[in-house]
């Protein structure tokens, strides 16, 4: 997968995990997800109290601006594990095929998106709407 591949996976696989993240159902995934991107952190209990962390913050402070740091710090750790171990992508999907089934996503009927990629640097702009992984 090239960069902007990951990151088309990466942005929508973000806004689904951030919605789990703060709904009830969020313990019977945060510990597939530490294991999953425990590996660009070198450890995943570390991975697992990163992700506690971004939770508390999201829950404490539910502002716009808060939640699109939480989302860029999301994709960017997806995209890190995705990165460093391509097979990454297959439990990932497996996990987000959960998520989707559970009753933690809500189902949005529009949303607008823009990624480009220049220079390394990949930059997202989602103009409205909730987002949700759909594994096919």
């Amino acid at each position: 997968m090239n960069e902007l591949e990951i990151a088309q996976f990466a942005v929508p696989a973000a806004q689904a995990l951030l919605t789990v993240m703060v709904s009830d159902g969020w313990q019977s995934f945060k510990g597939r997800l530490a294991r999953i991107v425990g590996g660009s952190l070198e450890d995943p209990h570390a991975a697992e109290e990163h992700l506690d962390e971004m939770r508390l913050r999201l829950i404490s402070d539910d502002s716009q601006e808060t939640l699109q740091q939480k989302h860029a710090e999301m994709v960017a750790l997806l995209c890190a594990a995705i990165t460093k171990d391509p097979n990454t992508i297959a439990p990932l999907k497996e996990l987000l095929g959960d998520v989707q089934a559970s009753n933690a996503t809500v189902n949005a009927e529009q949303i607008s998106q823009n990624a480009t990629v220049r220079d390394n640097a990949v930059n997202f702009q989602q103009i409205s709407g909730t987002q949700n992984y759909r594994a096919d």
